[in-house]
């Protein structure tokens, strides 16, 4: 039995660590120019909901939902942006993932 727990909960550490927010076109630079950037998140197991939010400057981003684990964001100035996914978890707290975005001047 402890070897089982062991194994749980070694799988789900490793899924963890890996999941992150992830953009469509990593090598791909943003701009403020009205076109839309796609971000991701890989779907985590024991996930209820996905719910995603942009921190940066006022009014600067408008969040498109595409469906759970991912979105479009269309940015409206420059500057630093943190693109965040927090995930409702079934069994325990939420966790919490991010991606800086920094957006350039076109």
């Amino acid at each position: 039995m402890k070897k089982l727990l062991f194994i749980l909960f070694l799988s789900f550490v490793c899924t963890s660590i890996h999941a992150q927010v992830k953009a469509n076109s990593p090598s791909t630079p943003v701009y403020n120019n009205g076109d839309s950037y796609g971000y991701y998140i890989d779907e985590i197991p024991g996930a209820i909901s996905y719910t995603w939010s942009v921190v940066g400057p006022s009014g600067g981003a408008l969040i498109w939902p595409a469906w759970d684990t991912a979105i479009d964001i269309t940015f409206s100035k420059r500057g630093m942006y943190d693109v965040i996914c927090t995930v409702e978890m079934d069994s325990g707290p939420d966790q919490v993932y991010g991606l800086t975005v920094d957006v350039y001047e076109e």
